[in-house]
């Protein structure tokens, strides 16, 4: 049987480019924090900018902590001001981010 990992879809819209800018580098701090951050770099392949919003489709590797993707897109979502991004496994929402801004 084949096990199914995560993924994380959809997109934050944020002010400003600078303020998109301001998003990852607390999201790259926090993935600096933390021990299991080395494979991070994998899947934030997955993240793509169109002016100030962020497009996040990634598929979470067996390696990756899916706990940490959580926190990086919980830090992502304090300052977007529009969007969702959700965390599926099997093709089930398993956690939902939204704007908070």
């Amino acid at each position: 049987m084949q096990q199914q990992g995560f993924e994380l879809r959809g997109s934050f819209q944020y002010v400003t480019v600078a303020a998109l800018d301001g998003a990852l580098a607390s999201a790259r701090s926090q993935i600096d924090d933390d021990d299991q951050g080395e494979h991070a770099d994998e899947w934030m392949r997955g993240f793509s900018r169109r002016g100030a919003t962020l497009q996040v489709a990634a598929r979470l590797p067996a390696s990756a902590d899916r706990y940490l993707a959580a926190e990086v897109i919980d830090v992502l979502a304090r300052t977007a001001v529009g969007g969702v991004v959700e965390i599926q496994h099997g093709g089930r929402c398993v956690d939902l981010f939204t704007a908070k801004a």
